[in-house]
């Protein structure tokens, strides 16, 4: 038998032992209602004081020389005492008493003497005396029967009292270990559900930590692998001046030192990535959401590209809208997502294919479009574009982290809005930003 089954055997035990002690306690106290109502009809005292005092009556009648038809009223009034004595449990009582054969026959004595009937009135007085002192000493039997009936009676009420109390209490008792063992179920079923949702979130936070310890060991590989190629670009320049020496030309100076600051720029661009990601993952972020305009927010990050790549910059067209798109957004925050959404379209787009940045609203939100003219990315690329250190097919000659597009998305959740890719007609690729308006 399976514990839990034992569990509601025991419990179902339980229930039937209350159930069974609360319907004798039942059955106990109808009795007792019973025996008290029989008790109340027995009164046989009041039967025989009425009787004696109309035998009395009837003797004093008789000694006055009374009216003859009081005489007969007091006798049938005698006859109708007497006649109660014979019926129904007076009958049983006085028979169980001893007394019932004394009593018996004393209707048809005086019924010799009816007045009405112009019966013996001498003879009649003297029945009724004689009739008056058996009623006294069958009432003297009478109660000295029924208190000895009555304590009989007592004792059995009080066992039954007993009983019945005894039935409550073990019932009571009974009902308190089923309710201890309810609670101590119910309890047993908290502290499961809350072992569960303990286990839950250990198991969210292991696979967070794994999770996390994935990404530290991707991040790891490709900081290995990114930095590799700009340290090895500087390398490779620093080797080029010193072999030359003294008489390293101005112009292959200045060649270098472009080049080198190119990959000191990657590796900025890629450390201040990393910086910004391990913030995220420790939510240590937090939008300072103000109105902005989108169109100068674009024109601001275009004109930082020119300073440092002005070549790059030259290829980056930003349309100006009619009306000014005012978005509600993180200005730090939304000028990142712009500037890597550009990068992000000159570093794929051929050489000398211009990247259009539009910016509109529509539908309650406003939104920035980039979009270039490079290979664009397969339905497949597209649905796991977002993935962290995930890198298009074909791609792997552009430089870049696979964290640009996961960071830019994660930035513009924060502010409420989403990064969307699409491919562009004719050819290419659209990224999308999407913000919110400022509440009016």
């Amino acid at each position: 038998m399976t514990p839990l089954r034992a569990r509601f055997l025991g419990m179902g035990g339980l229930v039937v032992v209350c159930l069974g002690l609360l319907g004798l306690a039942a059955w106990h106290l109808v009795a007792l209602e019973r025996q008290m109502r029989i008790s109340a009809t027995e009164n046989m005292i009041w039967i025989f004081g009425q009787t004696q005092a109309e035998a009395l009556h009837l003797a004093l009648a008789l000694s006055d020389g009374a009216d003859p038809a009081a005489v007969e009223t007091r006798f049938d009034l005698l006859l109708s005492r007497l006649g109660l004595l014979d019926q129904g449990p007076q009958r049983r009582f006085l028979q169980a008493a001893g007394v019932f054969d004394v009593l018996s026959g004393w209707s048809a004595t005086l019924l010799d003497n009816d007045p009405a009937a112009g019966g013996d009135l001498g003879a009649l007085a003297e029945d009724v005396t004689r009739l008056t002192a058996t009623l006294r000493g069958s009432a003297s039997l009478a109660m000295s029967h029924e208190w000895q009936e009555q304590a009989a009676h007592l004792d059995r009420l009080g066992h039954l009292h007993r009983l019945a109390l005894m039935a409550v209490l073990v019932a009571g008792l009974a009902g308190l270990g089923l309710a201890l063992i309810l609670i101590d179920r119910e309890r047993r079923l908290m502290r499961a559900r809350l072992d569960r949702i303990e286990a839950a979130r250990l198991a969210h936070a292991l696979e967070r930590e794994r999770e996390l310890s994935e990404n530290h060991r991707q991040f790891a590989d490709l900081i290995a692998h990114q930095l590799r190629t700009p340290l090895a670009v500087i390398d490779s320049a620093m080797h080029r001046l010193t072999r030359h020496g003294a008489t390293a030309s101005a112009a292959l100076i200045a060649e270098k030192a472009a080049v080198s600051r190119e990959a000191v720029a990657r590796l900025v661009s890629l450390s201040d990535t990393a910086l910004m990601m391990s913030r995220l993952e420790r939510d240590a972020i937090q939008p300072r959401l103000r109105a902005h305009d989108l169109h100068e927010l674009a024109q601001t990050c275009v004109e930082g590209l020119a300073r440092s790549r002005p070549a790059d910059a030259a290829r980056v067209t930003v349309i100006a809208p009619e009306t000014p798109v005012t978005a509600a957004c993180d200005l730090s925050l939304t000028s990142e997502i712009l500037s890597n959404l550009i990068g992000n379209g000159l570093a794929y787009a051929p050489p000398e294919s211009p990247v259009e940045v539009a910016v509109g609203a529509d539908h309650g939100q406003v939104w920035c479009r980039i979009s270039d003219r490079g290979p664009g990315m397969s339905a497949a690329d597209l649905a796991r574009a977002f993935d962290r250190f995930r890198r298009g097919a074909g791609q792997g000659s552009v430089p870049g982290s696979g964290l640009g597009l996961t960071l830019a998305r994660h930035l513009a959740r924060l502010q409420g809005g989403e990064v969307t890719l699409a491919p562009r007609a004719g050819g290419g690729l659209t990224a999308t930003l999407t913000l919110p308006k400022p509440a009016p």
